[in-house]
């Protein structure tokens, strides 16, 4: 039992282990595709953000290139005679206001390429200075957006400013006469553009691999280049539990790439988290199998050995092998073998009792048979003595009584024949001829069919010897009695009668009334006739077959037998 209940755990172990990591991989796959769908989305409304900053800042220098007062300045300088009146506070406003606009702009200058003079709005300044300022040569010729190296030298670390340059070129002949630069703050401008939401690390870097911006994001990674499967250096993979997302930013003045890190929650992080979650499940289900086994043993199969025990000892005659176990599992059923073996002991003693019984009936019914052998080797030595002196009455009375003697004694068996029934009837009423003469006739009347028909034997015979006794020699006249059997073949019965024309039943004195019944009436025959002939028919048919008698006083009486059809073979 112990053996088939680990089996079973095991089993179970295995097949919760096997869905559970089953639903484990579809929780993890799901969380997966819904961390990427996410990550894709943010990721995608950063880049919209950080290009829309860039365009705007992009619009901001073209439109401070292209006003009147700062292509003078580019172009003379303030030095002139022909400058005109109020260019210079012109040019100041106009610096201060478009540096306003923008919070991560740390300086915003015009620079004169001739003298090498600067015009600059410096961030906290409430003016702007002149002065010297060292432009890069390629900006004389193009727009340039470039980060400016940082202070400490190291790669690992992000650059601490960009430089938006834009040339101002001559009317006409489109020669490069100064420059509008931007000085950008880069933390704040790609923080307030990236924003920080849903992501556990970003990090932005140009094309030459220079960290522009990082925010908890793991060690810089090389430049993703185009390649199979990719757009244009755009890609997603999964790192470690990580989702990273890489995505290529083509701004106006440069390219610059976006790498974005989400970690979905808990341990849904993919396959490399169903191993340990597994292992970790099925230990805790052995355990509590093993658990359980102990408990099982301890508590259930502890207690039914010891039961299983004690009904072997009882098996081999030990009626004392009760149970005193203190189990709450089992004590209804220890109880109930208890009670069992206190009724075996009881029913032991019993049939023992009977046995003793029974064999002192033996002894006493092989005592009591002496009588009638005695009688019926008696009778034959006078019938044999009869016909030695030829007195053939007496022979025929003798041989009559002896055929009854053996019917009696069950030489015949315990069943016989209707024709055999009705011969030991003659037979007896031969004997009765030598004490009543003719005064006393005998009819028997069978029905086609029913002399083949089994009956207990000398069920008839003390019928029509109380009709002789308690009904036509009290009423001291001549008498008959008639002896009928029909069969009622509806209802498959054997139907016997024994009538005559006696006193019938006496009716019960009053004081005597409740001790024979409901009737009123004596039973003018033997109760012990009555009452063997009853038990008879009880103990070999049952309860459905009965003796009923019919009559008045003076008017004789009928006796009716009710008796199953059994037939010789049948």
């Amino acid at each position: 039992m112990l053996r088939l209940l680990i089996y079973i755990g095991a089993v179970c172990t295995l097949l919760l282990t096997g869905a559970a990591v089953l639903v484990y991989m579809q929780a993890a796959s799901l969380v997966r595709e819904q961390t990427e769908r996410q990550m894709r989305w943010t990721h995608e409304q950063i880049a919209q953000r950080l290009q829309q900053t860039v365009l705007e800042l992009d619009r901001t220098i073209r439109l401070l290139a292209a006003d009147g007062a700062v292509r003078r300045f580019a172009e003379s300088g303030f030095s002139r005679e022909s400058e005109e009146p109020g260019d210079r506070d012109a040019l100041d406003a106009l610096i201060r206001r478009q540096a306003a606009q923008f919070p991560y702009i740390s300086e915003l200058c015009v620079t004169q390429d001739e003298a090498g003079l600067s015009l600059c709005n410096q961030a906290g300044s409430e003016g702007s200075a002149l002065g010297t300022r060292m432009i890069p040569a390629i900006a004389r010729n193009e727009r340039l957006l470039y980060a400016v190296s940082n202070t400490t030298g190291r790669e690992s670390e992000p650059v601490k400013e960009l430089m938006y340059v834009m040339p101002i070129t001559e009317r006409g002949t489109g020669v490069v006469k100064g420059t509008v630069s931007l000085s950008l703050n880069t933390a704040r401008l790609l923080k307030d553009a990236a924003g920080e939401q849903l992501l556990s690390g970003m990090a932005v870097f140009n094309e030459r691999g220079q960290l522009l911006y990082r925010y908890q994001a793991a060690e810089q990674p090389a430049i993703a280049r185009p390649g199979p499967g990719t757009e244009r250096g755009s890609f997603d993979y999964w790192d470690r539990g990580r989702f990273v997302s890489q995505k290529l930013l083509e701004l106006p003045q440069a390219v610059w790439y976006s790498r974005a890190e989400m970690t979905p929650p808990g341990l849904l992080t993919g396959s490399r988290g169903a191993v340990p979650l597994a292992l970790v499940f099925t230990l805790t289900l052995l355990a509590a199998c093993a658990a359980s086994a102990f408990l099982y043993r301890r508590y259930y199969q502890a207690p039914v050995e010891h039961l299983r025990q004690l009904m072997k000892r009882a098996e081999r005659g030990d009626w004392k092998a009760y149970w005193v176990g203190k189990s709450s599992t089992l004590q209804d059923l220890g109880g109930s073998y208890n009670q069992m073996l206190n009724r075996l002991e009881e029913l032991i003693r019993q049939v023992k009792r009977e046995e003793a019984l029974k064999k002192e009936a033996e002894m006493e019914a092989l005592q009591y048979q002496l009588n009638p052998h005695f009688l019926y080797n008696t009778l034959n030595t006078i019938k044999w003595v009869a016909k030695l002196h030829k007195t053939p009455q007496i022979s025929e009375a003798v041989t009559a009584l002896v055929r009854l003697l053996q019917a009696s004694l069950g030489k015949k068996g315990d069943f016989i024949t209707i024709k055999e029934e009705i011969g030991l009837l003659q037979d007896y009423m031969e004997i009765q001829r030598f004490r009543y003469g003719d005064k006393i006739r005998l009819a028997c009347t069978v029905e086609a069919g029913a002399n083949d028909c089994l009956l207990p034997c000398m069920l008839l015979q003390p019928l029509v010897e109380n009709a002789i006794v308690h009904g036509i020699e009290p009423a001291k006249r001549e008498g008959w009695i008639r002896v009928s059997v029909s069969l009622d073949l509806k209802r498959s019965l054997l139907i016997c009668e024994v009538e005559d024309n006696g006193i019938g039943l006496i009716e019960a004195k009053p004081e005597k009334a409740d001790a024979l019944g409901a009737a009123g009436v004596r039973e003018r025959m033997s109760g012990i006739g009555v009452r063997h002939i009853r038990e008879k028919i009880r103990l070999y048919y049952g309860s459905g077959y009965h003796l009923h008698m019919i009559g008045k006083p003076g008017e004789g009486t009928v006796c009716r037998l009710t008796l199953p059809i059994h037939q010789i073979g049948g």
